[in-house]
């Protein structure tokens, strides 16, 4: 019984590693921080309070409009990844957006941007 335990947590432990092995989102920012999250590539529709974005493709089948929430901790980037300021994007921007993974589930969803980059 004991040797089937000891099996046993040892193959979770081995499927543990594998997993956060294949499930490492993070990226670099400036300066090398890293950013987690999980990545979208979106249009912009508007810019406000919240960017209005229409989803292009987003991982957990994401699709439609988002809002995305951005604050004084957002990090946004050009497409050859300098740093940029949110006054440096416009409606019609391609864009890919990190943020931690998490949606609320309102009309439309919302997420909370860590890193916003403008694709080319």
């Amino acid at each position: 019984m004991k040797r089937i335990f000891n099996l046993s947590l040892a193959g979770l432990m081995v499927l543990a590693l594998a997993l956060s092995a294949l499930c490492s989102c993070g990226e670099l920012g400036s300066g090398g921080d890293e950013i987690d999250g999980v990545k979208m590539s979106a249009e912009i529709l508007a810019i406000g309070e919240k960017i209005e974005v229409e989803v292009i493709e987003g991982e957990y089948g994401a699709s439609g409009i988002y809002w995305v929430i951005y604050s004084s901790d957002t990090k946004y980037f050009d497409a050859f990844g300098n740093a940029a300021k949110l006054s440096d994007f416009a409606v019609g921007d391609k864009i890919e957006i990190i943020y931690g993974g998490q949606v609320m589930m309102s009309y439309p969803p919302q997420i909370v941007a860590r890193k916003i980059t403008k694709m080319q």
